[in-house]
């Protein structure tokens, strides 16, 4: 089975609060992904006839982490558009949920990708390079991925395309806002100190005030590199 990450920046359509649903586009269109393929629209009407019963919504493609249930799958100009309904019922589907809505109000948007199969493909080339034009998928999961880490025992923050300051507020707004559960909110509050800690250990050769490297943060936090 194949993970692909939707490239798209518009992953996040709709949320519903009191249900407890979100609207997403779980695969997007016409981009060429890590692996030179390119979902063509149409590639996912088979499955979702086929499949759709049997599709599972996950979180961080983590098989023992089933957080929700797609009530309606379909394509459209975009991509594969997926309302997922969420469990509440169940703690680690709660926090989720609490992501997806403190996201949404900072108009930002938590990252979805698929695990499925390439059925039907069509050699192709794309600026020199050799694609595959895939007409039709057997899609098995699409997952919620945290901006953070995927691994429940090291909760990172991805400061790939942000300045640590901009990392910290990220996580200020989370610790005042975020209604999660007690476990949640002491991982937050101790990455948060964290990174706070890193503030005042520069690295070496790192000038005052310059914003400290994607490398570095990695090296020090583990962060999870999508």
């Amino acid at each position: 089975m194949e993970i692909k990450n939707n490239t798209s920046p518009n992953q996040f359509k709709d949320i519903d609060t009191q249900k407890g649903i979100v609207t997403i586009y779980a695969n997007a269109f016409g981009n060429v992904d890590t692996d030179g393929d390119i979902s063509e629209k149409g590639s996912f009407s088979k499955t979702i006839k086929e499949n759709g019963k049997r599709v599972k919504h996950f979180l961080n493609h983590s098989w023992d982490k089933l957080i929700g249930v797609p009530i309606e799958m379909k394509e459209d100009d975009n991509g594969l558009l997926v309302r997922s309904q969420l469990n509440l019922k169940t703690q680690l589907a709660s926090d989720v949920f609490e992501f997806y809505k403190l996201y949404a109000e900072q108009e930002m948007s938590l990252e979805h990708s698929v695990g499925l199969d390439k059925v039907k493909a069509i050699k192709d080339k794309v600026n020199g390079r050799e694609v595959d034009r895939v007409t039709e998928w057997k899609l098995w999961e699409y997952s919620t991925l945290y901006a953070w880490g995927a691994n429940e025992n090291t909760p990172l923050v991805d400061v790939k395309n942000m300045k640590i300051e901009d990392a910290l507020k990220a996580m200020d707004i989370m610790l005042k806002k975020g209604n999660f559960s007690d476990e949640m909110f002491e991982r937050i509050n101790n990455k948060f100190e964290e990174l706070k800690a890193l503030m005042n250990e520069p690295p070496e050769g790192t000038q005052e005030n310059e914003p400290l490297t994607y490398e570095y943060m990695k090296s020090k936090l583990k962060i999870l590199n999508k």
